[in-house]
């Protein structure tokens, strides 16, 4: 039996390392940033969503809250969800 509060505090981190991490690459090589991101969407041309500024802190901020938070809710569920019906 998973615990779901355990799980997804250790998930959520990961989430905020990748949050982080992809802001850092905003700044440091927004270029390949977006290199990555086209090469996820296949045949979908984001050239114009492009942006030609860097985010800033409030933005930044916002996404790493909101991501930790949505994906601490939907793991702490998923574990809920499955440890009662895995009985």
């Amino acid at each position: 039996m998973l615990k779901p509060i355990i799980l997804a505090n250790a998930v959520a981190i990961v989430m905020v390392v990748w949050v982080t991490a992809c802001a850092l690459l905003s700044f440091i090589a927004p270029d390949l940033l977006f290199l990555i991101a086209q090469s996820w969407t296949h045949t979908i041309n984001l050239e114009l969503a492009k942006t030609t500024s860097s985010p800033n802190l409030e933005n930044i901020v916002l996404g790493l809250v909101s991501a930790s938070g949505l994906t601490w809710v939907t793991v702490y569920g998923i574990v809920s969800l499955y440890n009662r019906w895995s009985k």
